[in-house]
């Protein structure tokens, strides 16, 4: 983590920028107090935040068999 006072951020913004893209993160203070902090952005790949695996509710040959074979079974 870097710790830089706003006027040194306002001089080097894009520096600052592209070390935040690096993955740092900046802390930037105001009169030696925290103000705000630069972090990257979180992974957008909504793949990432599933959790739990959907669940068939039919057997996967039913789902490529043909309509007229699967009425076949219930009539």
């Amino acid at each position: 983590m870097i710790t830089i006072s706003a006027t040194k951020l306002r001089n080097n913004l894009f520096n600052y920028l592209e070390k935040v893209v690096d993955g740092e993160t900046i802390l930037i203070q105001r009169n030696k107090k925290e103000v705000a902090k630069l972090v990257p952005p979180k992974t957008s790949n909504w793949r990432d935040r599933v959790t739990i695996t959907p669940k068939l509710l039919v057997d996967p040959d039913e789902l490529i068999k043909p309509i007229v074979d699967i009425w076949q079974d219930y009539v």
